[in-house]
């Protein structure tokens, strides 16, 4: 109650008002060829939202994906879609601290999840775009998930830059009846589920804060699998579930055909395959029925043209791709749940596209044309200098940030470089560019390398190279992967979570 009590007598102090003054005089006039708008007479509002493991084939506007997201989809048609988006990490909290401090894994101090007996947590030598939001004159609130810490006070939200926290300090283990730290008290909403709850919280931030630029980080669970049901549900298989859901989310894939794998995958376990992914897409549909609610809010309230509105995933995900389940510590989908090459164990570990390309929207009427579509490679680093930019700040406020503001590509405009990412997860580094992969294992003293031009599912790893152009491909790669390495102070360094717990 006294944090609460504190938190809000510093959000409506008087400086409050000055700041926001200020940073309303910074917002510059904007035009987009068709349609002159004039800036906003503050900064504009900030709803991040973030689902679980959630791969860009799960939304409908993919070519290939077999979802129902119209609400999403609407957000995409209304704003800018992002077709080459990726995370930083093939995992939830390495992936989900890069995203909030806008610098790489090993620099964040976490290189995978953390365990729920985990002691670890986010350097607190870093600062948090929510956090230079809050000092710049933003309400700020988190709604969700967070998983950069728990056992220590200044590992929370509360302490690393959102004066409000309502979510789960690790995960939220169930698609019903969760229990939630509502600003500091439990509470248990029995019966309720749970992306419905956490869109209810979100949006009565959003009532409460309004009148004020604030910024609202919406952490859904879903499409997370369960880690768990609740009392008295009983599963009608001995599997990980993302049951119960509401029939609504569940109806529309109880009956309908689902596509295979493409490529197809060996030895594919069919009826498990189908069944995940009809829970799956399941689960999909009921986080977009709630987006839909959110956005229906912001019109309700008059706030949709000045709001920031950003979907995306942690991570991304495989089903069935590769024969594998999961994300950067891959399972095996097959009918032995072993490789059928007999190349990895029970887990591969993978940089594949799909466990590090993410869903990416984004919706700003005020400053994005309707219908934006960017196919330059762009990564989740690139969002704490964008909504620097965005408020006034200037991306060049915090130093060493690693990605670069979004601004730009919402002109429509290129911005340079050569669209090279870097990525880390546990023992894996990787390198991408527009035409080539590199992964580095250095646990298991090994290389992949892809031709992503002609080998775009990454099925065919060149090494040992067999010509001359896949050796200096990786010549080239490696060197460049070591020197991003070498500026970064990465030693290669393994970091695993305690043993016997499962993401």
């Amino acid at each position: 109650m006294k944090q609460t009590l504190q938190s809000w007598l510093r959000v409506l102090g008087v400086e409050r008002l000055l700041l926001r003054v200020l940073l309303g005089a910074c917002v510059v006039a904007f035009n987009f060829s068709g349609a002159a708008t004039a800036a906003t007479a503050a900064p504009p509002n900030v709803i991040f939202i973030v689902t679980d493991d959630q791969g860009p084939w799960a939304l409908a506007s993919e070519s290939t994906s077999q979802a129902l997201t119209p609400r999403l989809d609407r957000l995409a048609r209304e704003g800018v879609v992002f077709r080459q988006a990726f995370c930083a990490s093939a995992i939830c909290s390495a992936a989900r601290a890069a995203l909030i401090t806008g610098r790489y894994p090993s620099e964040t101090g976490l290189l995978d999840f953390i365990a729920d007996n985990g002691r670890n947590g986010m350097s607190l030598a870093l600062s948090t775009w929510p956090g230079v939001l809050r000092e710049a004159g933003y309400a700020t609130a988190l709604v969700g998930k967070w998983h950069l810490g728990h056992a220590r006070q200044e590992y929370l939200p509360t302490a690393r830059g959102y004066d409000f926290f309502s979510g789960y300090p690790i995960g939220g283990k169930t698609s019903q009846s969760p229990s939630v730290e509502v600003e500091g008290v439990w509470k248990t909403f029995a019966g309720e589920f749970t992306t419905e709850v956490l869109t209810d919280l979100a949006m009565d931030y959003v009532r409460r804060l309004r009148g004020r630029p604030f910024a609202i980080s919406l952490h859904y669970w879903a499409p997370h699998a369960n880690q768990g049901v609740p009392p008295g549900f009983k599963l009608p298989y001995d599997d990980r579930t993302w049951l119960p859901m509401k029939d609504e989310d569940i109806a529309p894939w109880r009956d309908q055909p689902i596509r295979a794998p493409e490529p197809p995958a060996p030895q594919l376990d069919v009826p498990r395959y189908e069944r995940i992914m009809r829970e799956y897409l399941a689960s999909v549909h009921g986080v977009d029925r709630n987006v839909g609610r959110l956005l229906d809010l912001l019109d309700e309230l008059g706030l949709a043209r000045d709001t920031i509105v950003v979907f995306t995933s942690d991570n991304g995900y495989l089903l069935g791709q590769h024969g594998l389940w999961h994300k950067g510590s891959g399972w095996w989908l097959t009918t032995d749940r072993r490789d059928p090459a007999q190349l990895h164990g029970a887990t591969r570990f993978n940089l594949y596209d799909e466990s590090i390309r993410v869903p990416m929207l984004a919706r700003w009427p005020a400053r994005i044309r309707p219908g934006t579509v960017v196919r330059e490679p762009v990564s989740h680093l690139d969002w704490f200098p964008t909504l620097l930019d965005a408020a006034g700040k200037g991306s060049g406020s915090v130093a060493e940030l690693r990605g670069r503001s979004l601004m730009p590509v919402f002109a429509g405009k290129s911005r340079d470089g050569d669209g090279t990412l870097f990525f880390q997860y546990v023992h894996l580094r990787g390198l991408r560019t527009p035409d080539w992969k590199l992964v580095r294992d250095f646990k298991a003293g090994r290389d992949e390398l892809y031709d992503l031009r002609h080998d775009p599912g990454e099925l065919t790893n060149l090494l040992p190279a067999r010509d001359e152009r896949a050796a200096s491909a990786h010549r080239n790669l490696l060197d460049q992967l070591e020197r991003r390495m070498r500026e970064i102070g990465d030693r290669g360094e393994i970091s695993t979570p305690s043993a016997g717990t499962k993401e």
